[in-house]
C-alpha cells in the first residue's frame, strides 16, 4: 500500500528513502520525478508502506506500456499514470517500472469521482476501497488500490 507524506525542511528523496528502506529511484518513479529533484516543505509524495502491492518489471527490447499492461491485465494509461509515464511515451530496455502484483487492481482518480462511484467502477464496496487504502482524498490522478 502506499500513503502520502508530507515533505518536511531538510527532507530529500535520498533521505526518506533511506528512511523506508527503498531508493531514491523507487520513490522518483511513484511520483513521477527526477531523483535530484529537490523537494519543497509542505508539499505530497506518495510513499510505500510496508505492505507492497506492486513488483518492479526491467523494461525488454519491444515492450509498450500496452504490452505490459496486457500481460498483467490494467489498463494502459493507469499503469503510465503508476510510473510518472505518458501512454505513448517510449520506455527503453533496461528501464524500471511497477506494475501490480497479481490480484492487484489499481485506479487512477478523475476529476468529479465519487466513493460511491469508484466503487461501482471497480465492483467493491466504499468500504473495501477505505480498508485497502490509507487515505482517500479523491482529488484527479491519486492511485488506489484494491484486491480484485
Amino acid at each position: 500500500m502506499y500513503k502520502i507524506y508530507n515533505v518536511q525542511n531538510g527532507d530529500t528523496l535520498e533521505n526518506i528513502a533511506r528512511r523506508l528502506g527503498v531508493t531514491p529511484e523507487v520513490l522518483a518513479t511513484l511520483n513521477g520525478l527526477d531523483v535530484t529533484t529537490v523537494l519543497k516543505p509542505n508539499t505530497s509524495i506518495v510513499i510505500p508502506t510496508s505492505q507492497m502491492l506492486f513488483e518492479k518489471y526491467i523494461i525488454k527490447k519491444g515492450d509498450t506500456i500496452y504490452s505490459i499492461a496486457r500481460v498483467y491485465q490494467v489498463d494502459p494509461t493507469e499503469l503510465a499514470k503508476l510510473n510518472g509515464l505518458e501512454e505513448d511515451e517510449y520506455i527503453y530496455p533496461g528501464e524500471e517500472i511497477f506494475v501490480p502484483k497479481a490480484g492487484t487492481g489499481i485506479y487512477i482518480t478523475n476529476e468529479g469521482d465519487t466513493l460511491n462511484g469508484v466503487a461501482n467502477k471497480l465492483k467493491i464496496t466504499p468500504n473495501d476501497i477505505g480498508n485497502q487504502n490509507d487515505n482517500i482524498y479523491l482529488v484527479e490522478d491519486q492511485l488506489i488500490v484494491y484486491k480484485k
